[in-house]
């Protein structure tokens, strides 16, 4: 019979997602869930007010600590609009000194998210971005190599946590190596477990630093398990708590997602049984609930389930609030765009020049949106500048802005065949073309046309696209034998 000082509702972070419901079903849902006696929520969404007096509602309601989560990879502006938005890992492990640029970033991302009343800070990614196919992580990784991966990570932690928020080290033992999305049905990673060891490597980095680990919907059969991480012991208890010595709070993915399976309450005992602590997202809170309620009438679960409750309690950062940084975003995203000046080689703003927008993702803005169809931060960007910025067929200049980002539930890594034909055409329309790549930089190979990297689909990437290509542009103008001359 289940313990009366035991909460099994504790262990469940509810979802909210001001991005796609109204405020009534948000404030509805918020209601219900600090009813149920929830752990914390996870946030997706909504205007920085509108999400700070949310999460000041819900704590002064509950009367405890609560984990307010959110993923912010690339920023707290991933979600909230009105805060910061940052480039992705790949590109700050791109730049001359990426230690400091990853320190910057983690700081950043934990003062802002602090100044909304989010305390946990779902990043960064620990992954290897090992394979190219992989469509669910690519540029959300620090990269291929297991010791930069892991320095890199844990300069981020480090940098978030001391500026007051937890960490949360994404998503053991690693999601590098799949070649389908977690978000639409159960990976199986078939490597050996020697060549496992280099995506453990990062985690075993941070497991002394970190405040969460997020386990991944992924099988690992040479690490014991032909079910997903989530539900197994030998890799939750067995490898992160006993081998790597981990003894924070594990929380699972978003068990909404097909790889959790499709019996969203039972999955949840299995993964607290496991030892996850923290059970994120489940289609059905109350259900879930119910079940773990049903499972404690087993003493030994009932024991597991106290565990988790008390080391989340115990772990729970505060929520103190935080005044917003002195920062400047696009300069800081300007230094990672990656490209050669030679590419605007003979531009000049002078002549009319196009900016089309051709997308490979499903939705082609951040989850809090943008303003604008894609490319128009561009062209407003270099129009602003005293650009000839026309919508003609006919020009003389053409900027293809392609977004082709890592998303859940798209199931690709590389651009569709028929983007990258339709990018090419566009570029082969006017007498001097280029891309502005919003994805991964080893497309541009795979577009095979002039171009630069701008990492991913934040407006903050699309106006420093926008600036590198100004500023490049009048360099070459001005330069002997430049247009200009």
């Amino acid at each position: 019979m289940i313990r009366p000082h035991l909460d099994p509702a504790r262990v469940v972070i509810e979802a909210l997602r001001l991005d796609r419901w109204s405020p009534d079903e948000v404030e509805r849902r918020a209601d219900r869930a600090l009813s149920l006696g929830v752990g914390g929520f996870i946030l997706f969404g909504g205007e920085a007010d509108r999400v700070g007096r949310l999460v000041e509602r819900v704590r002064h309601d509950a009367a405890r600590p609560l984990w307010i989560g959110a993923d912010l990879e690339r920023g707290a502006g991933q979600q909230v609009r009105g805060l910061i938005e940052l480039p992705p890992p790949a590109a700050l492990a791109a730049v001359p000194d990426p230690g400091a640029a990853v320190s910057a970033a983690g700081r950043v991302t934990a003062r802002e998210a602090l100044s909304v009343g989010i305390n946990w800070v779902i990043a960064p990614v620990l992954d290897l971005d090992s394979e190219p196919d992989n469509p669910i992580i690519a540029t959300r990784s620090f990269g291929a190599d297991p010791r930069r991966v892991g320095e890199l990570g844990v300069r981020w932690i480090d940098a978030c946590q001391s500026a007051g928020a937890a960490a949360c080290a994404k998503h053991f033992p690693g999601h590098g190596r799949t070649t389908e999305d977690s978000h639409i049905g159960l990976p199986s990673i078939d490597a050996a477990a020697a060549l496992l060891e280099e995506d453990l490597a990062p985690f075993a980095v941070a497991a002394d630093r970190v405040a969460s680990v997020m386990v991944a919907h992924v099988a690992y059969p040479a690490l014991g398990g032909e079910r997903a991480a989530t539900v197994e012991p030998n890799i939750v208890s067995g490898l992160l708590r006993g081998r790597l010595g981990f003894e924070g709070v594990v929380t699972t993915d978003a068990m909404i997602m097909g790889g959790a399976g499709p019996d969203d309450p039972d999955a949840a005992v299995e993964a607290v049984a496991a030892g996850c602590d923290l059970i994120c997202y489940p289609a059905d809170a109350g259900g879930t609930i119910a079940s773990l309620t049903r499972a404690a009438d087993d003493a030994r679960f009932a024991a597991r389930l106290e565990e988790a409750v008390t080391r989340s309690d115990r772990h729970c950062p505060p929520s103190s609030p935080t005044s917003r940084p002195a920062f400047e975003p696009v300069a800081f995203a300007r230094d990672t765009i990656v490209g050669d000046v030679e590419v605007v080689s003979g531009w000049t703003p002078q002549v009319p020049t196009r900016v089309v927008g051709v997308s490979d993702d499903p939705d082609v803005g951040p989850p809090a949106g943008r303003a604008g169809p894609l490319g128009t931060i561009v062209a407003d960007e270099l129009r602003a500048t005293g650009w000839r910025i026309t919508d003609s067929s006919d020009a003389g200049q053409c900027i293809v802005v392609l977004a082709a980002t890592p998303r859940g539930w798209k199931g690709r890594g590389a651009p569709a065949a028929e983007v990258v034909e339709q990018t090419r055409a566009l570029i082969r329309s006017a007498r001097r073309g280029l891309v502005v790549l919003l994805g991964h930089r080893r497309w541009l190979d795979v577009l095979g046309v002039p171009g630069i990297c701008a990492w991913s689909t934040e407006t903050v990437m699309e106006r420093a696209a926008a600036d590198w290509l100004r500023s490049a542009a009048t360099a070459a103008e001005t330069r002997p034998g430049g247009a200009g001359r």
